[in-house]
């Protein structure tokens, strides 16, 4: 961050920025005004290598239809005789206790289930997984 600053600073003073007024009277500097030429950016192999990797795992996931893939968090998930009372149920306490979150329930033979939130990674789902387990401790994530 230091080597940021110290090359900024640099900048401003070998090229002498031109201050530009801006309406609500603060002062922008344009820094690659005076640049002419090539801009070169120095970075280290690892970076260059994580990104590439990033990408190739993007363009994965795309291919394999991944790219859409979101978490969701099952709340009830029973097969019992009053499985369809108790998922209604499960529903309106989640829904009175967390406005504003999906709550879908679904019949798959022989298991009703309750499925909340909507998340697009892993690791938000966890975090909202937390919060949930206190009311609902067995909780778990699950694909979309």
């Amino acid at each position: 961050m230091k080597r940021i600053g110290l090359i900024l600073t640099a900048l401003l003073l070998c090229f002498g920025l031109r201050a530009q007024e801006v309406q609500d009277s603060t002062v922008v500097y344009d820094v690659f005004a005076n640049l002419s030429g090539n801009l070169s950016v120095n970075q280290s192999r690892e970076i260059h290598d994580a990104m590439n990797a990033h990408i190739g795992r993007n363009e994965r996931r795309t291919a394999s239809g991944l790219a859409g893939q979101t978490y969701r968090i099952r709340i009830f998930f029973d097969s019992g005789q009053n499985a369809r009372a108790a998922s209604e149920a499960a529903a309106a306490r989640f829904r009175s206790s967390h406005p504003g979150v999906p709550v879908s329930r679904t019949f798959t033979d022989p298991f009703f289930k309750v499925t909340v939130g909507n998340y697009s990674s892993k690791a938000d789902a966890a975090a909202a997984l937390k919060t949930i387990q206190q009311e609902f401790p067995a909780a778990f994530i699950v694909r979309n």
